[in-house]
């Protein structure tokens, strides 16, 4: 993914191994507990905003490949494959369109320096 999320990072460190520069003592059990839950629901909290964040993605994917066919059909590509380059399926010659030619004959200006 390009967009980094805080806390999510596959290098092991100190924190993500949960070494302690203290040494285990009788009652730590409760801290790891609490620290435990709230990684837990971090967690869950990543996991939602990643699923939505993918079926946003892959609803907006839809759209644009019916755009996309709509334009080829429009453009007149006779080969409307989504997965193939647009470049390729371009025709060579450009569709001739007929241009406005003016009312009158344009005015010209000379100017001398």
């Amino acid at each position: 993914m390009s967009q980094k999320i805080a806390g999510i990072k596959k290098i092991k460190t100190a924190q993500k191994t949960k070494l302690r520069s203290k040494p285990k003592v009788e009652g730590q059990e409760y801290l790891e507990l609490y620290l435990m839950t709230k990684e837990r629901g971090r967690l869950s909290r990543y996991h939602e905003v990643i699923s939505e964040t993918k079926e946003t993605t892959e609803e907006r994917i839809e759209c644009l490949a019916q755009e996309f066919g709509k334009l080829e059909r429009k453009v007149g590509i006779t080969n409307p494959d989504s997965s193939t380059d647009v470049k390729a399926t371009v025709p060579d010659s450009p569709p001739q369109h007929n241009k406005r030619k003016p009312i009158r004959p344009m005015k010209t200006v000379v100017i001398n320096y």
